[in-house]
């Protein structure tokens, strides 16, 4: 492996490639008793791209030392490389940092910045060991609909949307 690639070339290829996801969960617990419905907000960086290129993936994960480099089954010609970072910490150590460095020059700065509004709140929710307020649920759910500007294959909608008045408990 070669050095660490410079910051401001990773910066670009993520402006062009990369994307900043912050998605709603529902999950049913069949082992519990009443089989509980719970809800979680998780954020995740990833890179997409040809597997012919998947070394540059592999050269920015060294670099930003964190995540994964998985090869995606598709059918077609051409299978794709995917470089994703999904652990909280991770994010907002490792990832949130490096990209205040190294800015982002083109529209994906906009994603970025709510991206980052967002993981703050769930940072301090993990750190403090709390639970997620229906004020965090919110605020979430509104960054998320303004991410929703800069995602050019969002036309589908979300299939899990928070409904506020459930996450009263």
């Amino acid at each position: 492996m070669e050095n660490k690639l410079p910051g401001d070339y990773i910066a670009g290829f993520v402006d062009g490639e990369g994307c900043f996801y912050l998605t709603f969960r529902s999950e049913i617990r069949h082992e519990r008793p009443g089989k509980p419905k719970y809800y979680r907000w998780t954020p995740y960086f990833a890179i997409n791209i040809r597997e012919d290129d998947r070394e540059i993936l592999e050269k920015i994960k060294y670099t930003i030392d964190c995540g994964k480099v998985y090869l995606l089954n598709r059918k077609g010609p051409r299978r794709m490389a995917h470089y994703v970072i999904q652990n909280l910490d991770d994010l907002y150590l490792k990832v949130l940092p490096f990209f205040n460095q190294y800015k982002l020059r083109a529209k994906k700065r906009h994603d970025f910045e709510l991206w980052s509004d967002a993981l703050k709140i769930m940072y301090r929710i993990k750190k403090n060991k709390d639970r997620c307020t229906v004020e965090d649920h919110q605020k979430l759910f509104s960054i998320r609909e303004k991410m929703r500007i800069f995602k050019s294959h969002m036309t589908r909608g979300y299939k899990n949307s928070p409904v506020i008045e459930r996450l009263t408990l």
